[in-house]
């Protein structure tokens, strides 16, 4: 496999794995790094035997070599950047999640990629998983017969010095709450395994942290197979992280998923005996890795494509990362408005990504 040249924009926390598992992965050459922190962007650069930079505008035009540039930045200033990269310089674009705040954003960033034939994936990582890859296939081989729900909860800890860490944690214009950020992998694992959605209600709260936005929302969700869904989101656990679960149950089997990330299989039964004994056993957990089993294989298959194979069908590309923002967009109208809100829908109330 060729190797791929990178930049990276942002020496964050969020930055920090990709970092990490770039320095260890021959087919990545990191050459440029930028940060508006200068220290920052030294730090990274030492560690990745790159350049940095405080303007990542000079960065890429110095280095006229790189092909993608990995955008590490707060969630609200994804599509402000990555439309600059992509019209101004043609570069590919890889994401932390998720795509970008606003729908309408968030569209043009796809449109963009589309007209300029670049390709633009967005780090959805917990796909990878392999207990996730085994329900997805059982889904797809009807061996749950017809769904009938898919639930995903998560009660983690945040304390408010983890709010008070950056001045755009926790904002609207910027971040968002538990929802948006936390929950962002959820919402996307509800929208791939359980498929297009029809209506959402949902309410939210402030409760335990000072923060513009929630650290509690609860939904439900009505697909447009049938089934139901359900999402419980909320930083609020005390003293610390109880856990996160997916559930899929259909009318021949049953699915339950646990782990920090949905990366343990907790229970998998079906009517017809799938799966044989040896594939189940397979994909009980993912292999233990220090840097994230499932960000390594994500990062390793964005690669492959944007060497030049064809997209591994796990990735987040283009109309599936806005679908999953248009879902999260979905459950903030609804809490805001106070009632049900259909597809197709605008949001019209929903403060994320306005502030």
């Amino acid at each position: 496999m060729k190797v791929v040249k990178l930049a990276l924009i942002g020496c964050g926390k969020a930055a920090t794995r990709h970092q990490r598992l770039f320095r260890e992965m021959p087919e990545a050459k990191v050459v440029a790094v930028s940060d508006l922190d200068p220290a920052k962007a030294r730090a990274f650069a030492e560690a990745l035997s790159a350049e940095p930079f405080t303007d990542w505008r000079e960065m890429l035009a110095r280095h006229p070599e790189v092909e993608v540039v990995d955008i590490a930045v707060p969630s609200g200033l994804h599509a402000r950047v990555a439309l600059s990269v992509m019209r101004e310089f043609r570069k590919h674009v890889l994401l932390e999640k998720p795509i970008a705040l606003l729908l309408d954003e968030a569209q043009e960033m796809v449109e963009t990629a589309r007209s300029l034939g670049l390709k633009l994936v967005t780090v959805y990582q917990n796909r990878f998983n392999l207990p996730v890859k085994l329900v997805r296939e059982a889904l797809q081989g009807g061996h749950f017969g017809k769904p009938v729900l898919f639930s995903a909860r998560f009660y983690w800890c945040r304390r408010q010095d983890y709010y008070d860490s950056a001045a755009w944690r926790g904002t609207w214009a910027l971040d968002g709450g538990a929802l948006a950020q936390q929950g962002a992998h959820h919402v996307d694992m509800l929208r791939w395994l359980g498929g297009e959605v029809e209506s959402v209600y949902a309410e939210m709260a402030t409760r335990l942290n000072r923060l513009e936005a929630e650290d509690l929302l609860v939904g439900t969700i009505r697909f447009r197979n049938g089934a139901l869904g359900t999402i419980e989101a909320t930083t609020c656990a005390r003293p610390r992280d109880l856990g996160a679960e997916l559930v899929v149950l259909g009318e021949k089997g049953s699915a339950r998923l646990g782990g920090f990330a949905m990366n343990e299989l907790l229970h998998l039964e079906f009517e017809d005996g799938f799966p044989p004994p040896e594939l189940l056993e397979a994909h009980r957990r993912n292999p233990e890795d220090p840097l994230g089993f499932a960000h390594r294989e994500c990062l390793r298959a964005a690669l492959r494509y944007f060497a030049g194979e064809g997209p591994d069908p796990r990735l987040c590309l283009g109309e599936e990362a806005v679908a999953s923002l248009e879902l999260i967009q979905a459950l903030y109208e609804s809490a805001e408005r106070g009632e049900p809100v259909r597809f197709p829908f605008r949001p019209e109330k929903s403060r994320l990504g306005r502030g």
